[in-house]
């Protein structure tokens, strides 16, 4: 799994620096097209930020310009790193999750479970692949303790630095 520790962006997230943010991962994704770890912080940021403004009171950012952006390197990465456990896990997820801001519901619902499912298929003994594979299921719910438990085990392991993805996975999975 990817170090997700970035000084820079992570700051930035921090401070609820949105719009800085988000206009540094957009530069470094133009300069460093094919840098995965660049590509995953840029669509979760995106995603993020739409998902939760409302929750978080975020104000003053271009949403139409992060669906955008969204959309894009989420087409690029499909396009190139359809066989890549970190990107399959992560845009799996978001899509799974929130699949009307990728396009058609029923379509990227399943898109997102196929690419958790690969994930998984790719890296069965990583807890966070296997426990975000199951828990796409709703009749799993309740019954994924083992899984849980695991996947407490290596949160923080995983998920270094102080951005929006590591908060975010570090909050939502804590016991």
């Amino acid at each position: 799994m990817i170090d997700w520790r970035w000084t820079e962006v992570d700051a930035l997230e921090s401070k609820e620096r949105w719009n800085e943010a988000k206009s540094l991962l957009i530069k470094n994704w133009q300069q460093n097209p094919n840098d995965l770890k660049v590509i995953i912080r840029l669509g979760f940021f995106c995603w993020y930020v739409l998902v939760e403004r409302g929750p978080l009171g975020i104000k003053n950012v271009d949403l139409d310009e992060l669906e955008n952006v969204l959309n894009e390197v989420t087409h690029f990465g499909l396009a190139n790193f359809m066989t890549n456990e970190d990107f399959l896990w992560c845009f799996g997820y978001m899509i799974s999750l929130f699949p009307y801001y990728f396009g058609d519901y029923e379509h990227w619902e399943q898109k997102g479970i196929s690419m958790l499912k690969r994930a998984y298929e790719l890296c069965p003994d990583e807890p966070v692949y296997r426990y975000s594979y199951l828990a796409s299921f709703t009749y799993t719910e309740g019954k994924l303790k083992d899984e849980f438990y695991q996947v407490q085990s290596v949160l923080e392991d995983r998920f270094k630095g102080e951005g929006v993805l590591s908060d975010y996975f570090k909050d939502v999975w804590h016991s």
